[in-house]
């Protein structure tokens, strides 16, 4: 009965946060780390072409989505499923999120976490509610699916552990692959949690010691996937550099070797080291780790967090290490530490730090009904905050924006250069659409228009608009504003040339 209650609970207010995001999804403008995952997708899905026209130059090739494919892969279904409209779209990190949160409480309650309706109705309002995660799921990025493989992938260990079987083995191998093939960030991830329990939790550490060649078999059958996949396509160099430059200590390293090796290989290092030299900076590890100051919901509820186990535990502080909560709360904390330490800790990685965080609360709102009715407050204003997250910006009217591209009569040989705004008003309409606020202007073909954003424009459409500005300056180009947008500011130009 009991069970079945939590269930409900969880279903039904999930169902009520997807249709309050089915309604808002729209408030939130396409931006260059969707555009550049989701054009992939729409390309195979329509056209049938691995191929896209919103990646940047690496090491002086052809751009090619060089993120491990199968976020973009499964897009690419969905699109050919059901279609590629903005909502439609977006809706799959929906889904996925819903999957995610149910098997997030399945894992709390096997490692014994107490369930009520009432803490699944905080833990769904955490996951749900919070504006730093309402973001995450909203866009088209990879990270929820990273998630759920992350929580797939400690099923499977669960299930080792339980039967120890060839299956259960294979099991753990093959989410451990899967887990690269949605991103690296993951994998990494869940190699700082190994590290985690080895180094803390007493009673596992032979259980993580038979588990690491497991894990590391997984994770290397994952990178040889996604590695012959890129050799495939003639982009294997592109993809290691990739995953070098985005990474603080790595981008270091290659550019200390680099010059040595090129010497000993016989090969350029030149491409490669401008490349990271252009991506790099100068933020030493406590600046960058000072980026999560500005996760709120984060600080907040670790704080309170904190407060609410010393309390709970202020007569047995030293029965704190063995219980699980309060071991979720320290791996919340470590995460974004070691995930510095490896590299980078993104605004996109935070569901990392945060999901185990609300199973924290979760378990500490079951044990004392004062910190259920704190929490309940908290979790709340935090909601509250998050559907004001949701709510549409002054400066973004995507209805008008749709209007505005679809009264050009735009046909679909015309070749057009448009920011990432327009993304999915403009796909449908035009085969060949470039993302000049990414793709290299180098490899522009032929282009009969232009989009230009103005106002609050980015760095990334301020490279729109020195392309118009280039070819204002070359007399053989005649460019034409022909329609205007007010929100976005945008303006259409049709390009001819002189002697046509």
């Amino acid at each position: 009965m009991l069970r079945n209650a939590c269930t409900y609970t969880y279903v039904l207010l999930s169902l009520a946060f997807i249709v309050v995001n089915v309604f808002t999804l729209s408030n939130l403008s396409p931006w260059i780390d969707e555009v550049m995952m989701l054009d992939t997708s729409y390309n195979m899905a329509v056209h049938g072409s691995w191929e896209t026209t919103a990646w940047y130059r690496v090491a002086g090739q052809y751009p090619f989505p060089t993120y491990p494919p199968l976020y973009q892969a499964l897009a690419a279904v969905w699109i050919w499923l059901f279609g590629s409209s903005l909502v439609v779209t977006r809706s799959m990190n929906l889904l996925i999120t819903f999957i995610l949160g149910g098997l997030c409480l399945r894992l709390m309650k096997r490692h014994g976490l107490q369930l009520t309706p009432w803490t699944v109705a905080l833990f769904t309002f955490l996951l749900w509610g919070c504006s730093e995660m309402a973001w995450m799921y909203r866009n088209g990025r990879p990270d929820m699916l990273c998630a759920l493989l992350l929580v797939l992938t400690l099923h499977a260990i669960d299930g080792y552990y339980a039967r120890k079987s060839v299956s259960a083995r294979l099991a753990v191998i093959a989410m451990s692959a899967l887990l690269v093939c949605s991103g690296i960030q993951a994998a990494v991830c869940l190699l700082a949690l190994w590290l985690f329990v080895f180094a803390v939790i007493r009673d596992w550490c032979k259980k993580a010691v038979h588990l690491l060649p497991l894990l590391l078999t997984g994770i290397l059958i994952g990178m040889l996937m996604v590695a012959l996949f890129m050799l495939v396509h003639g982009r294997l160099m592109a993809f290691a550099s990739s995953i070098i430059q985005y990474s603080a200590i790595l981008s270091k390293t290659a550019l200390a070797v680099l010059p040595w090796a090129s010497e000993m290989l016989g090969f350029s290092a030149t491409p490669y080291v401008e490349k990271l030299l252009e991506l790099s900076t100068d933020s030493g590890f406590c600046e960058r780790l000072a980026s999560i100051a500005g996760y709120r919901s984060y600080l907040l509820l670790s704080a309170i967090t904190l407060v609410a186990y010393a309390s709970c535990f202020r007569k047995k502080p030293l029965a704190l290490i063995g219980d699980r909560g309060f071991l979720l709360l320290l791996f919340a904390l470590y995460v974004p530490f070691m995930m510095t330490l490896a590299g980078r800790f993104a605004d996109y990685y935070r569901w990392m730090a945060f999901l185990p965080l609300a199973a924290s609360v979760t378990a500490i709102a079951a044990r004392q009904r004062l910190w259920r009715a704190v929490f309940s407050v908290v979790t709340v204003v935090l909601t509250v905050i998050g559907l004001k997250s949701m709510l549409p910006d002054r400066q973004w009217d995507y209805a008008g924006l749709r209007s505005f591209v679809q009264r050009q009569h735009l046909k679909s040989s015309d070749a057009v250069v448009c920011p990432f705004s327009t993304f999915y008003a403009i796909k449908p309409l035009c085969d060949t659409c470039y993302f000049v606020g990414i793709f290299p202007t180098e490899y522009l073909g032929r282009v009969d228009y232009i989009i230009e954003a103005h106002g609050a424009a980015n760095e990334f459409d301020q490279r729109i608009s020195d392309y118009v500005n280039e070819l204002k300056a070359d007399s053989s180009f005649i460019l034409t504003a022909i329609d205007r947008c007010e929100r976005p500011s945008l303006t259409l130009y049709q390009i001819k040339k002189k002697h046509e």
